[in-house]
C-alpha cells in the first residue's frame, strides 16, 4: 500500500471526498486527484497537513509503519473525546471489568438490532 492507498482508505473511513479533503487542506481537487493517479510523492507541506487532519503520523501516512498507530478501524471515534475519555478509563480497570463491559456492550448491540427489524 502506498502514500495514496492510505490516503484513500482515511477517504473512506472518514467518508469524505477528495473535493471534502482539498478544501480541508486548502489544496485544489486536482492536485489530489493527479497525484493518486500518477502516484507521485507528496508534497511536505502536504504530508503534514494530511497527517496532522488526520490524526496521524507522516512517518505512518508514507510507510504504512507506526508501533503507536491506532488501527484505521478506530479513526472514526478518535476525535470523540468522550469515547476517548471512556477508553482512557478503561485502562485503569481491571481486566475482568473491561471484559464484563465488552460483554455488556456486545448484548446491547444484540438487542437494538433485534429492536430495529
Amino acid at each position: 500500500m502506498m502514500f495514496w492507498d492510505r490516503i484513500n482508505a482515511l477517504l473512506a473511513i472518514h467518508r469524505m471526498t477528495q473535493t471534502d479533503l482539498a478544501k480541508a487542506l486548502n489544496v485544489t481537487t486536482s492536485y489530489i486527484s493527479v497525484s493518486i493517479s500518477r502516484g507521485t510523492i507528496p508534497r511536505g507541506d502536504f504530508l503534514i497537513a494530511a497527517s496532522d487532519y488526520f490524526g496521524v503520523t507522516p512517518h505512518w501516512l508514507m510507510t504504512g509503519e507506526d508501533k503507536n498507530a491506532i488501527d484505521a478501524k478506530y479513526a472514526l471515534v478518535i476525535n470523540n473525546k468522550k469515547i476517548m475519555e471512556i477508553g482512557y478509563l478503561l485502562t485503569k480497570c481491571e481486566t475482568d471489568f473491561v471484559e464484563l463491559i465488552g460483554e455488556l456492550v456486545e448484548h446491547e448491540i444484540s438487542h437494538q438490532k433485534t429492536f430495529a427489524k
